[in-house]
């Protein structure tokens, strides 16, 4: 067991090393290079700003780095692009706008992403880099929904949002149904999800006239005009449906179902079948 005496020494010499020379000059040597930091972060930039040489040193470093991340190999090498099949693809690399061999820090994701959503045919874009040397570009195309017959009888082919499309055969799209209206656009699609809840029934309709702004008269390809309301449109269809059901009204000599009433149904005759109706063929043997 160590003595008084001896603890009390060891006590002494341990505070004569704190002391010495030697470690007074470790922690001034210390002291300088966290002074000296501070200074190259605090001081330098103050002085750049102040100077106003702040802003080309900042190009220069930006530029330094750019050519840098060339020189290891981040320049656009591949381009994926995922989603498109009526986009014109060479219009939609020109709107991507990025040539292979170009540094890939510097190309701007969402410039290029709202220059692709300016495409008739696209309807939503996403654009990411994947460094080091690969765009991934993926799109979301829109959906021919109607032909849309204009004031001055073009046909334009329509998406369900209304917007006009381009670049595109329209003897592809004969079997879309034609609108005649001049905001029948803009109407359609609510008009036609709800025919469309009747396969058997929408896949007899060959075109749709906006009347009035407000509701629809419906032609089948038998020739036949289904007058829609303004309100419940669907309760209206899903009569006609019951009314071929249980009369085949659909296969009879009637040129117009009026069902814009919702209590009663109205029927008018084809004009040939409206005059055998009043004038019908007389009996064998009849004065």
């Amino acid at each position: 067991m160590r003595t008084l005496e001896e603890q009390a020494r060891e006590r002494r010499e341990k505070l004569d090393k704190q002391h010495s020379v030697g470690t007074n000059v470790k922690k001034i040597a210390r002291i300088m290079w966290w002074t000296g930091f501070i200074g190259a972060i605090v001081i330098v930039p103050t002085a750049l700003v102040y100077t106003g040489k702040a802003d080309k040193w900042m190009s220069m470093a930006t530029q330094e780095s750019v050519r840098l991340s060339a020189a290891f190999g981040m320049t656009v090498q591949n381009i994926e692009v995922s989603g498109r099949e009526k986009t014109d693809p060479n219009a939609l690399l020109a709107a991507i706008g990025q040539k292979p061999g170009t540094p890939i820090i510097t190309f701007d994701v969402d410039a290029a992403r709202e220059r692709i959503e300016e495409l008739s045919w696209i309807r939503s874009a996403t654009v990411e880099r994947q460094l080091p040397d690969t765009l991934i570009v993926s799109v979301v195309e829109r959906k021919p929904l109607a032909i849309w017959q204009t004031e001055g009888r073009d046909h334009v082919l329509i998406d369900g949002d209304g917007e006009q499309l381009q670049n595109y055969e329209l003897g592809d799209y004969l079997d879309l149904p034609v609108l005649v209206g001049d905001d029948a656009p803009k109407s359609a699609a609510e008009m036609l999800t709800t025919l469309q809840s009747i396969p058997h029934l929408y896949e007899q309709i060959t075109g749709a006239q906006r009347i009035g702004h407000r509701r629809w008269n419906i032609q089948l390809a038998n020739g036949m005009f289904i007058r829609l309301p303004e309100e419940n449109m669907e309760k209206a269809w899903q009569r006609l449906e019951v009314l071929d059901r249980e009369h085949s009204i659909l296969d009879r000599d009637v040129l117009i179902v009026d069902l814009r009433l919702p209590d009663r149904t109205f029927v008018r005759l084809t004009p040939g079948a409206a005059e055998q109706r009043r004038n019908p063929p007389k009996k064998e043997g009849a004065v």
